[in-house]
């Protein structure tokens, strides 16, 4: 019995060590993301070596700026997203210019496609909210708590 307690202590504090080892949102550093998206446009649009290494220098330089950006706007989203877009559109306007205009039209679609896949994962498939949740923050689908007495409460607004 000892051990299984012992076993148990062990796993939960090496599966909270490895979960905090873990990369948070999209995942690492600006070299890192770089060196990811490069790759996946180099397999996406067949680039050559020559502009791929390209593509990574751009991604690192706007990605580094994109991290500044991040720690500089303290919690003010809607700068830090007009400051994003700002970025992103001098980024494309570099991305352009390496890569063929055939390449270029390719990007274009695989970009519309993630960004499809990412609305849909924040909302349902017809543009409403995620299914299961009406957009309102009810209790679905719980009942009513109970009184002391053990019997059903109606939930304010319901009475």
């Amino acid at each position: 019995m000892k051990s299984k307690v012992v076993f148990t202590a062990l796993f939960v504090i090496a599966a909270f060590s490895m979960a905090i080892a873990q990369p948070r949102g999209r995942g690492g550093d600006p070299e890192e993301r770089a060196e990811r998206s490069a790759q996946m446009m180099a397999d996406s649009l067949s680039l050559s070596d020559a502009q791929k290494n390209k593509v990574k220098e751009i991604h690192l330089k706007y990605g580094k700026q994109m991290q500044e950006a991040r720690e500089k706007s303290e919690g003010d989203w809607s700068s830090m997203r007009e400051t994003m877009g700002a970025i992103r559109t001098e980024q494309d306007k570099e991305l352009q210019t390496v890569m063929t205009s055939d390449q270029w039209a390719s990007w274009q679609k695989i970009r519309e496609n993630q960004r499809a896949m990412r609305a849909e994962g924040r909302r349902g498939p017809d543009g409403g909210p995620p299914p299961g949740q009406d957009g309102k923050n009810k209790r679905k689908g719980k009942k009513p708590p109970k009184d002391k007495s053990g019997t059903d409460q109606p939930e304010s607004g319901d009475q």
